[in-house]
């Protein structure tokens, strides 16, 4: 596992369990009724076509995110094989910066 410099684009996840900084719009969040994962949903950032979006999966029980809002999201470029998926996995103290200004 390595680390990535500077932003990575949603499109540019891999599966290669890379820690990854992305900024990116929550388009559709579900929690869930499980121990773990939390909540799950959906990405979308200007590097993907409209209507394409990348799934992620939360495993921190004091994280959630909200449909519509803007986060810098620190996470792991995961690949989920069970369902053949690239998912953005934030984990346990995972770092999540909500964007009030989504111009910059």
């Amino acid at each position: 596992m390595a680390v990535r410099e500077g932003l990575t684009n949603l499109r540019d996840l891999s599966g290669s369990a890379d820690n990854v900084l992305v900024k990116a719009r929550v388009t559709y969040e579900q929690d869930l009724a499980a121990h773990r994962p939390y909540q799950k949903g959906l990405l979308w950032d200007q590097s993907m076509q409209f209507g394409d979006v990348r799934p992620f999966v939360v495993y921190d029980p004091d994280l959630r995110l909200e449909k519509g809002k803007v986060y810098i999201l620190n996470g792991k470029d995961h690949y989920y094989a069970k369902r053949g998926e690239i998912q953005l996995l934030l984990g346990k103290g995972a770092y999540v910066n909500e964007l009030y200004n989504t111009e910059s």
